[in-house]
């Protein structure tokens, strides 16, 4: 989905970013975002013999992505991005997340397109998105496999794929897993507004095994939609990890809290902070954090689970 407003600028953000400081929003949006109190994580921890901590992540890389670059350069701008993410999930590791979500395309962020209004910024067309897709496995699934090795932990991440059979390019979330491996593979099936114009549609929800039972990564405009939410709802799903850049602003949580009971699973929620809402939402649709105003970390437990059984 695509982004709202440019929100940071410049080289040398990424390289002083404290991952708790108050969000950039605070002076840019203040008319706009509605302040919450927010909630980072629970205020009691259950048994870590029964459940296990998981983060969500809301940022949005420091620099607008060019277009119109090479393939050097945008590999450049998106190593940027991942040593910034790396900084996030190694915070969230030491702080005893056994899972971390990032949000959609969170390895190559949005343009800023100066013939565009701020709210319409987007890629215009395959050329555009070129210099940032690549094929999984690949660059980005190679970096964060070693980081989730090296700390045990899985990590999800979004990211421009390119299929290296069909040369379609599509919106995909990665999930790597504490050995170092890809778990699972998700295309963007609801594309949003002029997104079909450079990505394909992906057709087929994916459910894969965690230590917290089935999980199902979905993507932004995929949480109020039939296909894929039907389906992961009919597969009894526990777990729905959805990486997000929202497209209106405070309304999120209201459809990721219907998404949570509508699969009647846990949701964690990576939202990029243009217009912001993330954090871990129980199936019954109350939340274990949420946060709006922050660029930041928000933390939720889930229990634990055999290979395919679902909590009860």
């Amino acid at each position: 989905m695509k982004k709202g407003m440019n929100l940071t600028s410049g080289i040398l953000a990424w390289a002083t970013l404290v991952v708790t400081v108050a969000s950039p929003l605070a002076s840019m949006a203040e008319e706009k975002v509605k302040p919450i109190r927010e909630v980072f994580e629970p205020a009691v921890a259950p048994n870590p013999a029964t459940h296990g901590k998981v983060a969500v992540v809301q940022w949005a890389p420091p620099m607008a992505t060019e277009v119109g670059v090479s393939n050097q350069r945008g590999e450049e701008l998106k190593q940027v991005n991942r040593e910034i993410m790396a900084q996030f999930t190694r915070d969230a590791a030491a702080h005893g997340a056994k899972m971390v979500i990032h949000s959609e395309f969170s390895v190559l962020g949005y343009p800023d397109i100066p013939e565009l209004p701020s709210e319409d910024d987007n890629y215009r067309n395959r050329a555009d998105i070129a210099p940032y897709v690549e094929t999984v496995p690949g660059p980005s699934s190679e970096y964060f496999g070693k980081l989730a090795k090296e700390l045990g932990v899985y990590v999800q991440f979004g990211l421009a794929e390119r299929d290296a059979r069909s040369d379609l390019y599509y919106n995909a979330a990665v999930m790597v897993g504490p050995d170092g491996k890809i778990v699972g593979k998700y295309r963007k099936i609801n594309h949003y507004q002029q997104e079909h114009e450079f990505l394909a549609a992906g057709t087929t929800p994916v459910v894969f095994n965690t230590p917290f039972g089935l999980t199902a990564p979905i993507i932004c405009a995929d949480v109020y939609n039939t296909n894929p939410m039907q389906d992961l709802a009919g597969r009894r799903v526990n777990v729905v990890t959805l990486s997000t850049s929202w497209a209106q602003m405070n309304t999120g949580m209201t459809h990721f809290k219907r998404g949570a009971q509508w699969v009647g699973a846990y949701m964690l929620v990576a939202n990029q902070p243009y217009y912001p809402d993330s954090g871990v939402i129980n199936p019954n649709g109350t939340t274990q954090s949420h946060i709006r105003q922050t660029d930041g970390i928000a933390y939720g437990y889930l229990p634990y689970v055999g290979s395919s059984q679902r909590s009860k």
